[in-house]
């Protein structure tokens, strides 16, 4: 039998993610935590770098995007590192990655709060659960009555954890994994240095020592944060959240056998309840809205398994001839290549009702060909078809604007950034080149790439009216 699943990002990832804590506690005996940041993730960056430069791969993050990639690395390896650092000076290794586990809690409520998610009964009962396991582990996991403070750390850094991943995952639509790891170490180690103390004690370093660097940095931070990313790059937070679940048994079982670390039966049961809570809450994220894979081309760009149904609508029939809908497709395919996109569509303009009639969708399943806009905004109008501007919309509340119909399914999909590309010809507002994607996914440079496709389709749509 072909063990085809150990060749998994997801399966690599809880793999490699491991070593990450019982490795971090034995350097942690040799060197301050705010040492070992700086020192964990330069050193990621020059193997990557490394990597890079013998495999001649450029670095292809856009200029819009580099304000972004320093946030999130600020975000989910600066600040984030360093907590974990800190907090792991006296948290068991195993406990500590129980703790992590609470990340999809606070991704489900970062997205209700920043994304407009609806969270469902089960999500409020998982949190509950998942809350009642941390206070466990927090006050009971040392053996004995007390706050552990350090274990409230490692929980901030959940928080923080959650964070990044929301605000990363809109990047890999349009960077590499490999590279975004690269600018996450490399931002996270020199934003971290000017806390470092310098004070790395060589002389105390045993090999068990440099063992665990070479672990900590090769193992569980170059490859788990690529497979990580690769992983996440194809599915959604909440599914790519719920690896984590993997990683406390094996977590556990080498803080024992290389630190002699032994949880408490309090964090053990503590745990157990928290990653109870958590499956609570991936679950009713998974119920409430599928995810939707990133297509690499308009014929790729196809509905989750449950996706919803067909919106409601008038739709026409349309007769495409085949040399028009393959430019169509062809635009539309540089379009989606430069910004990238879950759903794209092109919509042509029918001046005597004032609608949009859709004549080309990557995902007919759900958006069918045919289908009539009728409900367009009077502000949309007014930019799009009379100004000829193009619409960018990079909040989902852009979305749920009377710009846009169909917001139940909107959200449903995770759609929370769109560009409505304007195709005119002689003057002549023609119809739009329409990209979806997640929220924050697109720029204003992404709307000057996707104008120029929509040039693209000036010609064709002209032939189609």
């Amino acid at each position: 039998m072909q063990l085809t699943w150990l060749r998994r990002p997801g399966t690599l990832m809880v793999i490699t993610s491991a070593p990450t804590y019982v490795a971090t506690g034995e350097l942690l005996r040799v060197i301050s935590p705010l040492d070992l940041t700086p020192v964990r993730f330069l050193g990621a960056a020059l193997v990557i770098g490394l990597f890079l430069l013998i495999r001649r791969r450029p670095l292809t993050a856009r200029r819009g995007d580099l304000v972004r990639v320093f946030v999130v690395s600020a975000i989910g390896y600066a600040v984030y590192g360093t907590l974990l650092n800190l907090g792991q000076t006296t948290v068991p290794a195993g406990t500590t990655s129980l703790l992590l586990n609470t990340s999809p809690v606070f991704a489900l409520i970062l997205g209700h709060l920043l994304l407009g998610e609806r969270i469902t009964r089960r999500g409020v009962a998982g949190t509950v659960v998942a809350t009642a396991g941390v206070a466990m582990v927090a006050v009971f996991g040392g053996g004995r009555l007390g706050l552990d403070w350090n274990a409230l750390i490692i929980l901030v850094a959940a928080l923080i954890l959650a964070l990044y991943l929301i605000r990363q995952q809109p990047l890999l639509s349009r960077i590499p994994a490999t590279e975004m790891v690269f600018w996450g170490c490399l931002w996270g180690g020199l934003l971290t240095l000017p806390l470092a103390p310098f004070d790395l004690r060589l002389g105390a370093w045993t090999g068990r020592t440099w063992i665990a660097l070479a672990v900590l940095v090769v193992v569980s931070t170059v490859l788990a944060y690529s497979f990580w990313a690769l992983s996440l790059a194809e599915t959604s937070v909440a599914e790519g959240g719920s690896l984590l679940f993997a990683v406390p048994l094996f977590s556990i079982t080498l803080g024992w056998l290389l630190l002699d670390q032994v949880p408490s039966p309090a964090a053990i049961l503590g745990g157990c309840i928290a990653v109870a809570g958590v499956m609570l809450v991936s679950r009713s994220a998974a119920a409430s809205a599928p995810p939707v894979p990133r297509p690499r081309s308009p014929a790729a760009a196809v509905s989750p398994p449950s996706s919803p149904a067909p919106v409601e609508e008038d739709v026409v029939d349309l007769a495409i001839p085949a040399i028009e809908s393959a430019a169509i497709e062809a635009a539309v395919g540089r379009a989606v290549d430069r910004v990238g996109a879950r759903l794209a569509t092109v919509s042509l303009w029918r001046p005597g009702s004032r609608d949009l009639v859709r004549v080309y969708t990557s995902m007919p399943e759900v958006y069918r060909p045919g289908g009539v806009s009728a409900g367009l905004g009077d502000d949309w109008i007014e930019q799009c078809v009379v100004r000829q501007e193009s619409y960018l919309a990079d909040d989902p509340g852009d979305l749920a604007s009377d710009a846009f119909e169909h917001h139940g399914t909107l959200a449903a999909l995770r759609l929370g950034a769109a560009i409505n590309a304007v195709v005119v010809h002689d003057g002549r507002f023609l119809g739009c080149l329409n990209l979806l994607h997640s929220p924050g996914s697109y720029t204003p440079d992404d709307l000057h790439h996707a104008d120029a496709a929509a040039a693209d389709l000036a010609e064709v749509l002209s032939r189609l009216t």
